[in-house]
């Protein structure tokens, strides 16, 4: 498939799009804000409208789709400000659990939204390596290590923990397994996070799911379906961010005119408006590679830098735009500027995706060097 026949939306991605649209449509303000942090009847709603399965095969009552339309999803939580863990759970760790074989068992329950997976070691936030320690085991293997920076919170049941290393290895723990410690914490737009602490915790030959090649495998394809996630999500963010400012400008007067009749803050809006698009086709990009290349990481990394930057210059031109409404807890704008925050945490920042590449390129040309010595 090329990247122009991605860009033509199938009748089933518009489907999806439009019933994301008329769900999200329904939450309001101040339901998001009384949720604190996770509504189990929100996520009920999710799972009878699909989003949990939409990348599991049909067998375990998926769609069987792929990261184009997981990313129209991503879209809707985002321009919705859900705070559920749809990307960490229904994107990441289910990626990862369907590339490692695991059961249908297993992916059934997630896809039904009884079962919520926090990747524990891997997609969160991207870029960053945070190795656990591997020890053989009489029932299997022992995990040591903290792992500062996870989505889990008190409605997580399971943990898929990924352990790199000289034998690298991928496991399914639940929550509450022995070994396991959690320093709970909320992120800057209110969605649960924790530290993970493992203190040899044990991990059983039937818990370990992939190891060696097989994991690593697993775990990068999880990774490129999470960046094309979190990016649709903040540009999902963007667009309501603008939204909301255009509304603002529009109803706002000042010396007895809209503020959107003064050309300065037209002109500024026409700006940030530019940024929302590159932002957009950068996103469009990272779903299409993540989904058929087989080395996604080159464009992943162009396209998470970009839009942390248009994340950085949108977020901060429609607060300034609000003036000093948009400072208070009671305005929107606030909660949306937050989420795009951390969404750039998430994804690493522009300047964490940068120096990726810098040395990904650095370690190819050094390969070209040695080969050329060699001959």
């Amino acid at each position: 498939m090329s990247f122009l026949d991605h860009l033509m939306p199938s009748d089933e991605a518009e489907m999806i799009r439009d019933s994301a649209t008329r769900f999200t449509g329904a939450v309001s303000e101040s339901a998001l804000r009384q949720s604190d942090g996770f509504a189990a009847e929100r996520w009920a709603g999710m799972a009878d409208l699909g989003w949990h399965g939409v990348l599991a095969d049909d067998a375990a009552g998926g769609l069987g789709l792929g990261a184009a339309e997981a990313a129209i999803l991503a879209y809707a939580a985002g321009h919705a400000r859900l705070p559920e863990p749809f990307v960490a759970s229904s994107v990441t760790a289910l990626t990862a659990l369907r590339t490692a074989g695991v059961g249908i068992d297993v992916l059934a329950g997630l896809v039904a939204g009884s079962r919520i997976f926090a990747p524990v070691g891997f997609g969160l936030p991207v870029g960053l390596a945070t190795p656990l320690s591997v020890a053989p085991d009489k029932e299997g293997a022992s995990l040591s290590g903290t792992v500062p920076l996870c989505e889990v919170g008190p409605h997580t049941t399971d943990f898929l923990i990924f352990a790199d290393g000289p034998e690298p290895m991928l496991a399914r723990l639940p929550s509450v397994a022995d070994g396991i410690s959690i320093a709970p914490y909320r992120g800057i737009d209110g969605r649960h996070l924790g530290k993970v602490h493992l203190d040899d915790c044990t991990v059983g030959d039937e818990a370990i799911l992939a190891r060696g090649a097989a994991a690593r495998n697993a775990v990068a394809k999880a990774e490129a379906f999470t960046v094309a996630a979190l990016c649709a999500d903040a540009v999902g963010t963007i667009d309501k961010a603008l939204v909301l400012t255009r509304t603002y400008l529009n109803e706002r007067q000042q010396f007895g005119r809209p503020l959107a009749s003064f050309q300065a803050l037209r002109h500024r809006f026409a700006d940030i408006g530019v940024e929302a698009e590159l932002a957009r086709s950068m996103a469009e990009m990272a779903s299409f590679a993540a989904q058929t290349l087989a080395d996604p990481a080159p464009l992943l990394d162009r396209a998470r830098a970009r839009i942390c930057r248009a994340a950085q210059t949108v977020g901060q031109a429609t607060i300034q735009l609000h003036g000093g409404m948009g400072m208070t807890d009671e305005m929107a704008i606030g909660h949306y500027f937050r989420r795009l925050i951390c969404l750039q945490a998430l994804l690493g920042q522009e300047a964490g995706s940068l120096r990726l590449r810098s040395a990904a390129l650095a370690a190819e040309i050094d390969a070209e060097a040695s080969l050329e010595a060699a001959q």
